[in-house]
């Protein structure tokens, strides 16, 4: 056994992790904490919001009036990162007071659930966030990780993904409640 373990170990020693990458990870842990202290419900409700804020920043019919407006960035993707961002916490507000905060409970999943829909929710704002940006302004990043956010497959894979999880959790509740009946 040990000598798996060296073996598998071995194969990590050839990792050279950069600045990029310790950034990186410390995000990556930064948002599950982040996401474990909103709680259960709140971190779904943020997920719905992020959804809500999409959508209603991709059909909002006064852009050309709000750019206008907002001369002091010429970039129009600030634009829609700023509205997108407004959006989410206005949406987030409304939901996280509201009755449907109520139906939208994850207390019955564990810890680690939780922690796999707020990376699920890091990785739906990272997409959302860099396809907003030109790909000329997209330089400062790893290109080995752009490929994961940036481009219409990853924003699609990103945005299915914690819907496919939450309703595979459902269905692991659904089979354990009935499972102690």
């Amino acid at each position: 056994i040990m000598e798996l373990i060296n073996d598998y170990l071995a194969k990590f020693s050839d990792i050279k992790l950069g600045p990029e990458m310790l950034f990186g990870l410390l995000a990556v842990i930064f948002l599950i904490l982040y996401g474990l202290s909103l709680g259960r419900t709140r971190a779904l409700v943020s997920l719905i919001a992020i959804y809500i804020a999409y959508v209603l920043q991709a059909m909002f019919p006064y852009f050309s009036e709000l750019q206008e407006v907002a001369r002091i960035s010429p970039a129009e993707y600030i634009i829609h990162i700023a509205l997108f961002f407004v959006f989410y916490i206005l949406t987030f507000a409304i939901l996280n007071k509201s009755l449907i905060k109520r139906r939208l409970t994850m207390n019955e999943f564990s810890i680690f659930w939780v922690s796999v829909i707020s990376l699920l929710q890091l990785g739906v704002l990272v997409s959302i966030i860099l396809n907003f940006i030109p790909q000329e302004k997209l330089t400062i990043f790893p290109e080995q990780i752009l490929g994961y956010f940036v481009e219409q497959r990853a924003l699609f894979f990103w945005l299915t993904a914690p819907v496919v999880l939450l309703i595979a959790m459902r269905r692991e509740k659904k089979s354990r409640s009935s499972a102690q009946d």
